[in-house]
Formats: structure tokens, C-alpha cells, sequence
């Protein structure tokens, strides 16, 4: 798709390059053509000397076509286009003025042609002469300054210098917005420092960042965040809970309004009045009625903001604003960590950029319902992680038992094997990756090294490969837990609690959060959450320990719980487009076209699965001894599926070992003897 794009704006460019050209040697008298000539004197006529510049236009557009890289998706806005036509038609009303206003020289191709004189007809019947002249030339100057952008300089250059004024100056407001100290925990700030863009450079050989979309900018304006205000402060004053709005926060799909609460006069025992302070308790339990006051469709009240002395009321934006990848790994917040790892999560209440390192997290659990943007969430991480790493310094894993989601990643060199959709092959992944993780621990032993950065350190000075880290990502676990929960809640929580210092990182979602999913060993293993939208409280305090999650909007609105941290944060998501993500994996296949397909390293585990005869002996021998035969016993004894497990059950009954199921969740009847030297064990 690159490619043809490529081929068409160069066809394009060429075109309009050799059209502005002949217009403009026509219009100069050098050349004639039954097609140019009618051409040039029918832009003379309407256009007049406006003719000119309008025929460079065309081959300067043509050049930017073929200069242009279509992977950039550049945009230009309608605003710039538009004050550019407006400076054009008003220098050809200002050149029919100077002309006169005369028909005659605008027939003939002069001034400013037939346009140019009609509209300054139509100026000089409002307006005599000199004032006609006048609006002219102020309209040219207000169109050029919007077109080419000086206004904003200058309103830029006006800003930095108000800034740098003392702040005993500057008169302060009513209702500004709040400090962002608090936006991201990882980077503290103190009030009225910037932070320091660290210098950094990409490597050749990583993604070039424009070939992700840059951020369409929108939100609220200063009159709404100001009647949002005062009715918050009108609809406590009602309930009886005194309190003043002291600032905002703007974020991306809500606005955080700092509530201070005021005091109430009570009787004492001695009859005298005394103030007491408003409890934080009393302006939480009127969430609902400040939703019904403001018309929301979900409120949220952050009680108290963590670091400050107010409660935070959230009220969702009446115009969101898309978040994008590209602005935040170009922000200063991402750059200071200077990680492999590091992952853009996206943009907090204040609109500052959430981000966060999973070396140290050093896994990640992401929940919530269905449609809410885990796998969004996931395929922004995988996005995020090959931007930053080539496929020697990063190899990832991806099970998606939902078979659409992040199978788009097939094809990506960073990827071992392919994207796994089948249960029994995802067992055999979770069962190589400890595989892996046992094998680098014995090369760490025999080097001497206690992590992977510095086995890879001594590797290079030995001349040896180092070795990638490795990050597993699953898409729904869920259905692991429902088909073999005790191997896979084996294999994550041991993979959790020491594949860390190896290299190797988790990456888990699920739509279902419940305690039989997120069992207590994986919620414990899993410090660092990510909870969007989910139905109830309950369901929340199963993710994140706390409410909250159930008041999030749904598309992208998220709470991040950093270890770190230990208070969920309020983010608004990465949206990232296919286009995006297309342009990222033909990057890399271009990019490494000799590399040559290899099959999943864990092939030889999933062959084993499939040599049933070992297995179905094992089956047997257990079933003789216990004289029990059910599914959930051999997925225990046998340490394998569900599915698996079933199999072996409807073998067993063709050989006439076990009856027919019975139902109801009985054991099936066993139809041999048990073993005279060994007796039967009970299971329990």
C-alpha cells in the first residue's frame, strides 16, 4: 500500500509540475498549444496578474508532492488553506482598485481580471475610496498572518514573556488550573520548573516516528469549566456542604475540578457555635446528585487528590480528545527513563503523559469488560516496544485465544513462532517460557551474573550473543483459566515470581476479573494493574482493591495502579490505528528481508502433547490405582488441559477401562481391577 501511494503522488507531483510550468511560459508568451493557450488566457482573463503566482502555486505543489514521504500522512488545516484563498482574492480586489475599477483592463487580463474587479465593484458600492483601500490592506495582512502562522509566534512570544514576569505581577485568577506535580508519580516536578527535555537520539535502525499519526488537540473551553464550577460549589451549598472550587485539571476525556471544602458552624455543649471542617465522607456521598446537577453520565470523586488538600471531582469532556502515540514518545516524560521497556500507557487528568517502565514493574495485569480497550491497551504496548527495540534486543510472544485482536501482528520479525490461538499450543508456550527461564538461570550461574543486563554485558566482552529479553503477552486469559486452571496458574505465578532478574515479563488481560480468573497467587504476583471499565465494584476491588473502576467511561478510560505509586491513576488510552500499525510491521519486514522464517521454539513441546502414547499408559496406571476416573482428576495427577484431559477420557472408554459419563459431575465407572501390589489411593 506504501508503494502504490508512493507511485501515486509521484505521478501527481509530476503532472502539476509540468501544468504549472506551461501556464507559466504561456502567460510569459514562450510557448502555444491548442490545449495550453486557451488555458493561459482564460486564467489572464478571470485572474489577471494573479495568474502569475497561481501558476508557481501549482508546480510548488507538485515538487512537495514528490519531496513528501506517504508514510507522514501530513495534514494541512483548513484553517491556513482557507486564509490563503482569502489573501489571494483580496490582492486581486486591491489590484483592480489600483487599476481604476475598470472593466476594460480586467477583459483585457489586467489588475486583478473579472474576479478581482468584481469584487472590488462590490467594495467600493459599501465603501468609498480611500477606506475601500484601507479594509483591503488589513484584510491582506490578517489573511497572511493567519496563513502563514505569525500570530501565534507572536502570541507565543507575548506568553514566554508574560511567564518570565516576577509572580508578584501577575494578578492571580479566580479559578485556574491545578498543579501537575501529582500527573505521573514516577517524575517529580516542582511548581514553576519545566522539565528538562533530556537529549536523545533514536537509533538508524528503529522506526522513524513519523510514521505514526500525530494528536488532534480539543476539549472544553474556559466559559464551560467556569459554569461547571460554579454549579458544583451551587450543588453542595444545597445539600449543605460549603465548599469552593480553587482549580482544574483538563485532561483528555475528563476535567478534574479541585473542591476545597469549607466549614459549618454546630452548637457546642455550652451553647457557643464552632466551625467545623466539611468531611471528606459527606462530599463522596453526593456523587450522584452532583451527576444529576451536571447532567453526566458518570462522575467520579477522587477523595482526597493524593499530595493536595481538595477533593478531585472528574466530570467527562462533551468533546474528547484522541490521544495518540507518536506525542508522547516525543515527550520529555518518556525520554527521562531511558528504558528498553519503557510503554506509553497515555495521558492523565491533566493531560500530561502516563507512562511506565515494565522492567520495573516488573508485569503487568490489565482487566475490564468487553469493548472497554484492553486489546487496544495491548496492541499500543507491542507498537510502543518495536518502535524502541529490534528484533535482536526484543522478541515477543502473543497468545490471543480471541483469534482477531492481535493476530494483525503476524508477520512482525520481533515475534517467536506466531501469534498462538489454539489452548493446547498456548500450554506448550507457557511450559517452554519456564523452560527458558530455568536454562538463562543456569547461564547466570555459570557467569558469574545475577540478572540479564549483566550477563549481556559480559557476553559482548567475551564476543557471545546476548540474549534478548522476552515479553509474553496474553490477550485473554480467561480462557486458559476455564481449560486448564492449574497449569496455567502454575506456570503464571511462577513465571511472576522469578522470571524477572531473567529478562522474561508478563503481560496478561482478561474481561472477566473475577477470583477465578485472578486467582490470589496471580493478583499477588501482579503488582502493577490496569483496570478500564467494569460492571461493578466488586469487580473493581477484584483488580484494583479499591472502587473507582466502575465509574470509567468505557473507549480507552482507565485507572493505572503503580507499585510505586500505590494510588490508581486516572489515564485516558493510546488509540493507535491499523494504518499505523501497518506502516510499523512493513517497516521492520523491509527492513529485515533476509531474515529467515524459523518454526516456534516450542514445537518439540507441543509434539509431545500430541505422542499420546506415554501419556495414555500414564492414564491407565492412574486410573487402576485410584479406581477414580474423572477429567479435573487427570488434569491434576497428569498436570495437562482440560481439552486434553477429556480426550483421554473418551480413549479410555474405547478400550473398555472406563464407563460412559454418568453426569451430573460424577466419576466415571472404572471397569478393571486395581493393582493388587499397590492399593488404591485416595485422591483427597
Amino acid at each position: 500500500m506504501v508503494r502504490l501511494e508512493r507511485y501515486g503522488r509521484d505521478i501527481t507531483g509530476v503532472l502539476l509540475i509540468a501544468l504549472g510550468l506551461l501556464t507559466l511560459m504561456v502567460l510569459v508568451g514562450w510557448t502555444s498549444g491548442s490545449f495550453i493557450s486557451p488555458y493561459g488566457d482564460w486564467l489572464r482573463r478571470w485572474l489577471g496578474i494573479a495568474s502569475f503566482p497561481l501558476a508557481i502555486l501549482t508546480a510548488l505543489i507538485g515538487v512537495s508532492l514528490l519531496r513528501s514521504n506517504p508514510a507522514e500522512n501530513r495534514r494541512f488545516p483548513l484553517g491556513r488553506i482557507l486564509a490563503l484563498e482569502g489573501l489571494i482574492f483580496t490582492g486581486m480586489a486591491f489590484l483592480a482598485l489600483l487599476g481604476g475599477v475598470s472593466v476594460e483592463r480586467a477583459e483585457a487580463g489586467l489588475d486583478g481580471g473579472v474576479i478581482g474587479w468584481g469584487l472590488a465593484y462590490l467594495i467600493t458600492q459599501f465603501l468609498p475610496l480611500p477606506w475601500s483601500s484601507l479594509v483591503l490592506v488589513l484584510l491582506g495582512i490578517w489573511f497572511l498572518s493567519s496563513a502563514t502562522g505569525f500570530h501565534r509566534w507572536v502570541g507565543r512570544r507575548i506568553q514566554a514573556w508574560i511567564e518570565s514576569l516576577p509572580v508578584e505581577q501577575l494578578p492571580e485568577p479566580p479559578l485556574r488550573p491545578t498543579d501537575r506535580s501529582q500527573s505521573n508519580p514516577d517524575i517529580p516536578r516542582e511548581e514553576g520548573v519545566p522539565v528538562p527535555v533530556v537529549a536523545y537520539r533514536r537509533e538508524e535502525n528503529l522506526p522513524p516516528l513519523s510514521l505514526l499519526a500525530n494528536e488532534e488537540s480539543n476539549g472544553l473551553d474556559e466559559e464551560r469549566i467556569l459554569a461547571i464550577a460554579r454549579q458544583i460549589e451551587k450543588t453542595l451549598a444545597e445539600f449543605g456542604v460549603p465548599s469552593r472550587v480553587v482549580g482544574y485539571r483538563k485532561g483528555p476525556t475528563v476535567t478534574q475540578f479541585a473542591v476545597e471544602p469549607g466549614y459549618v458552624e454546630k452548637p457546642a455543649a455550652d451553647g457557643k457555635m464552632i466551625r467545623q471542617k466539611v468531611r471528606v465522607a459527606q462530599i463522596s456521598a453526593l456523587s450522584r446528585d452532583l451527576a444529576l446537577a451536571l447532567a453526566a453520565e458518570r462522575l467520579r470523586i477522587e477523595a482526597p487528590v493524593p499530595g493536595h488538600s481538595y477533593v478531585g471531582v472528574e466530570v467527562p469532556n462533551s468533546s474528547t480528545t484522541l490521544v495518540r502515540l507518536r506525542p508522547i514518545l516525543e515527550s520529555p516524560e518518556f525520554l527521562k527513563l531511558q528504558s528498553p521497556l519503557a510503554i506509553a500507557l497515555g495521558r492523565d487528568v491533566s493531560g500530561q503523559p502516563v507512562v511506565a517502565d515494565l522492567a520495573r514493574m516488573p508485569h503487568l495485569l490489565v482487566a475490564g469488560t468487553t469493548g472497554s480497550g484492553k486489546s487496544v491497551c495491548l496492541a499500543s504496548i507491542i507498537t510502543c516496544l518495536v518502535m524502541n527495540n529490534s528484533p535482536a534486543t526484543l522478541r515477543l510472544v502473543v497468545l490471543d485465544p480471541k483469534m482477531v485482536e492481535l493476530a494483525r501482528f503476524s508477520g512482525l520479525p520481533h515475534l517467536l513462532g506466531k501469534v498462538e490461538t489454539e489452548i493446547e499450543r498456548m500450554l506448550a508456550v507457557l511450559r517452554w517460557t519456564l523452560v527458558e527461564m530455568e536454562q538463562r538461570y543456569r547461564l547466570f550461574e555459570a557467569s558469574a551474573a545475577r540478572d540479564l543486563t549483566a550477563y549481556n554485558r559480559k557476553a559482548e566482552r567475551r564476543g557471545m550473543m546476548p540474549l534478548p529479553r522476552i515479553v509474553v503477552l496474553i490477550d485473554e486469559l480467561a480462557d486458559l483459566m476455564m481449560s486448564a486452571p492449574d497449569q496455567t496458574e502454575h506456570s503464571l505465578v511462577r513465571l511472576a515470581q522469578m522470571a524477572r532478574a531473567t529478562g522474561i515479563h508478563l503481560v496478561i488481560a482478561t474481561q472477566r476479573p473475577s477470583t477465578d480468573v485472578v486467582t490470589g497467587l496471580i493478583k499477588a504476583n501482579f503488582p502493577a494493574r490496569v483496570a478500564f471499565s467494569v460492571a461493578s465494584s466488586i469487580d473493581s476491588r477484584v483488580i484494583l482493591d479499591v472502587n473507582g473502576a466502575e465509574s470509567l467511561l468505557g473507549r480507552g478510560d482507565m485507572l493505572f495502579l503503580n507499585p510505586e505509586a500505590g494510588t490508581p491513576l486516572r489515564a485516558q488510552g493510546v488509540l493507535l490505528q491499523d494504518q499505523e500499525i501497518e506502516r510499523v510491521i512493513a517497516f521492520w519486514q523491509e527492513r529485515l528481508t533476509d531474515q529467515v522464517e524459523q518454526t516456534a521454539p516450542w514445537e518439540d513441546l507441543v509434539n509431545q502433547d500430541d505422542d499420546g502414547d506415554d501419556l495414555i499408559e500414564k492414564a491407565i496406571e492412574l486410573v487402576r490405582r485410584t479406581q477414580r476416573a474423572s477429567a479435573s482428576l487427570l488434569q491434576r495427577r497428569l498436570r495437562i488441559g482440560f481439552p486434553r484431559a477429556a480426550r483421554l477420557l473418551d480413549e479410555l472408554e474405547e478400550r473398555g477401562i472406563v464407563g460412559p459419563a454418568q453426569g451430573g459431575g460424577k466419576d466415571r465407572e472404572v471397569l478393571i481391577d486395581p493393582l493388587d501390589d499397590d492399593p488404591a489411593e485416595d485422591d483427597d
